[in-house]
């Protein structure tokens, strides 16, 4: 049978605005790292959902690569974004749960203007490209968002296609977490401090995580990637991706509420930590925003 072709995480050409240094770990961290044997690296791609295990290997290892044994390092730096402040959201009522206002209030979450007017930009979408003759094997089984204070924990998730996306609800409320894009035959309930509710994208690609309950506000953009070299930027637009193999590849951004993209290549070299400074640019859309369910994404490397 022959599947349908994978989504394609955007990285379109766009301005190279990184700031790239490198920085060689200490002694101490080094030496944690190197206390026991290294685990074995996985010969066959992560799958720890419903869809079989011949599909997932299509899409994540078509070419039936081996996996990366090699040296590797690490990349990490600050997502900042430049232009006009992020607008307030409109046609949402947070009456019910004013602590939700904190995380879904605006169009993207930012922090205050640094010297060059830039902020820091949380919830971007980062992930490593440009490696080739072998295939980077998912070591985690899931990926977990947490419920707290009538949001989850992020606006933005990225995972491996072939993990589980579990759900744990640590909020006082009963919540319904779906992805919009994958339908269930049966609504499943997460309750306060039970079992998370696992979630398993049928695909690669894009999709969207709501709450069917009584949280219409809440919602997060969820990335399934075909490798795990991948991560998103926190409060602070801080990220960091452990594991890259050494050479030269290429770091990309994305937030997708504003369809904006940033990139630059960087050389990775062995136990070494580069520096990559990203800023997206944010210009005010005229018409509605398309999410990227619309788009194709660089799920591939």
């Amino acid at each position: 049978m022959k599947l349908p072709a994978p989504p394609t995480l955007a990285c379109l050409p766009a301005l190279a605005l990184a700031a790239l240094a490198g920085c060689h770990r200490s002694a101490g961290e080094q030496a944690s790292r190197d206390s026991g044997p290294p685990a074995p690296v996985p010969t066959v791609p992560m799958n720890v959902t419903p869809v079989p295990a011949a599909s997932v290997a299509a899409y994540v290892n078509p070419a039936h690569l081996p996996p990366y044994t090699g040296p590797t390092g690490s990349v990490e730096g600050t997502i900042r974004i430049d232009g006009p402040p992020s607008p307030k959201s409109t046609g949402v009522s947070f009456s019910s749960c004013p602590d939700a206002e904190k995380m879904y209030g605006s169009l993207f979450r930012e922090g205050p203007p640094g010297p060059d007017g830039s902020r820091a930009l949380a919830d971007a979408l980062v992930a490593v490209t440009g490696y080739s003759s072998y295939f980077l094997p998912e070591r985690n089984e899931a990926q977990t968002v947490t419920i707290d204070d009538c949001a989850f924990n992020a606006r933005t998730v990225a995972m491996t296609f072939g993990q589980r996306l579990e759900i744990a609800n640590k909020a006082p409320d009963l919540w319904a977490p779906m992805l919009t894009q994958a339908p269930m035959p049966v609504l499943m309930m997460s309750t306060s401090h039970g079992d998370p509710v696992r979630l398993y994208p049928p695909h690669p690609g894009y999709y969207t995580l709501v709450d069917k309950g009584k949280h219409p506000w809440a919602t997060a953009d969820v990335y399934a990637l075909l490798h795990p070299l991948h991560a998103v930027s926190d409060v602070a637009g801080h990220y960091r991706i452990d594991g890259v193999p050494v050479g030269k590849l290429k770091v990309n951004a994305r937030l997708a509420a504003i369809q904006r993209e940033a990139s630059a290549d960087v050389e990775i070299l062995e136990n070494v930590v580069k520096t990559v400074d990203l800023v997206l640019h944010y210009t005010p859309a005229k018409g509605p925003v398309l999410t990227d369910a619309g788009t194709k994404l660089h799920v591939i490397p």
